[in-house]
């Protein structure tokens, strides 16, 4: 994805697309796996919580 697909995807799911957002959440799955690990360990729960913290605040992200 080039960065201006990266931009008008981001700006979609800024606006509100569903699509957008479950785009950008796949592209960042391997970095939010690897940040969902505790002492060694997965956490189902810290994961789930990153995609929500994203999806919530993905709003705030400036372009």
């Amino acid at each position: 994805m080039t960065a201006e697909e990266f931009k008008a995807v981001l700006q979609a799911a800024i606006a509100g697309s569903h699509e957008a957002l479950e785009t950008i959440l796949d592209q960042y799955e391997p970095l939010i796996r690897k940040h969902s690990y505790i002492e060694g360990r997965y956490d189902e729960d810290l994961h789930q919580y990153l995609l929500i913290h994203i999806a919530l605040n993905i709003s705030k992200f400036s372009i």
